[in-house]
């Protein structure tokens, strides 16, 4: 028992530094499934159109600008800036850009003062055409002609260190526990393997001589 408690504490040892190097999953963008319908009840606007320009605003947003072909819901102008939550420095894992000179359909939501939308919305033109009434085309009038004000995502929290933090004070207290028990059962078998005798190794003591004896036994 003692040497499995040994063997314990060098494991747990070993494995405490894994509680901090260990990989945590990367995150991901977690989409709940809803279909085309429901993206377009719930959108504020959809189109089909194409993109014009793009220009980041900052290290994770970038404002898209669409030519709008087509609308299905919303009130659109020929032209459309859609804030986008990411950049050339990375940005919100559900984030997406559009590629330039392709023909795409989107659904929109309102931002501030301007228009935003996400990979959890994806539609096909096909789909948006299936459950929406036919296009009208956009309306008339001045383009936007500056970017929309963009309200910035809140930094992702940092992970703390409290659940790794426990989790060590509990691995090592463990290695503490086995580690004491060990020592604790070496000291006990180097006490039982010593030799009863070996105080005595030289022979008992020779009592006193008695003075009385030793002069009678001196003849002068």
């Amino acid at each position: 028992m003692l040497r499995a408690a040994a063997r314990l504490s060098v494991v747990v040892l070993l494995a405490a530094p894994a509680v901090f190097v260990t990989p945590t999953p990367c995150s991901a963008c977690s989409c709940v499934l809803r279909t085309p319908k429901h993206l377009l009840h719930h959108a504020d606007a959809a189109f089909v159109g194409t993109v014009i320009a793009e220009q980041p605003i900052d290290a994770t947003t970038t404002v898209q600008t669409f030519a709008v072909q087509g609308v299905f819901k919303g009130a659109l102008g020929a032209s459309v800036n859609v804030i986008e939550p990411i950049g050339p420095g990375g940005g919100s894992t559900c984030g997406i850009a559009y590629p330039r000179d392709t023909r795409v359909a989107l659904v929109l939501y309102h931002q501030g003062d301007g228009w935003t939308t996400d990979s959890c919305s994806l539609v096909s033109l096909a789909d948006l055409e299936a459950v929406a009434p036919s296009p009208v085309p956009p309306r008339s009038g001045p383009s936007p002609s500056s970017m929309p004000t963009v309200t910035p995502l809140p930094p992702a929290p940092s992970p703390g260190l409290g659940w790794q933090a426990a989790v060590l004070g509990l691995l090592v207290g463990v290695a503490g526990i086995a580690l004491a028990l060990s020592l604790a059962g070496r000291r006990g078998r180097a006490l039982g393997t010593e030799d009863p005798g070996s105080v005595d190794a030289e022979g008992p003591e020779e009592p006193p001589a008695d003075p009385t004896t030793a002069d009678r036994a001196d003849p002068s």
